[in-house]
């Protein structure tokens, strides 16, 4: 089962970084915990306005731009390297 090493996810040198996903449903699910606990329910207090993969340096991320309930807009990295790999 993916997990993740939580950090702020501003940027991508500061990326949530989502280790031991053996494919890209662990990396969601991993990814979606990661928003709840942090943003709270998706479709009720936060949704996925983009979704865009990047790649820098030999590494992956996941770039996620989130319009939260109140019309606020944030966007959240994660590397997803390890499951890019596999």
């Amino acid at each position: 089962m993916a997990r993740y090493v939580a950090s702020s996810g501003e940027s991508l040198e500061d990326a949530v970084v989502i280790l031991d996903a053996k494919n890209e449903i662990e990396t969601t699910f991993a990814v979606h915990d990661f928003l709840e606990k942090r943003l709270g329910k998706l479709e009720k207090d936060w949704d996925i306005d983009d979704d865009t993969i990047i790649e820098k340096d030999n590494r992956y991320y996941d770039k996620m731009d989130i319009m939260l309930a109140d019309g606020t807009k944030k966007t959240i990295y994660f590397d997803i390297t390890s499951c890019w790999e596999r």
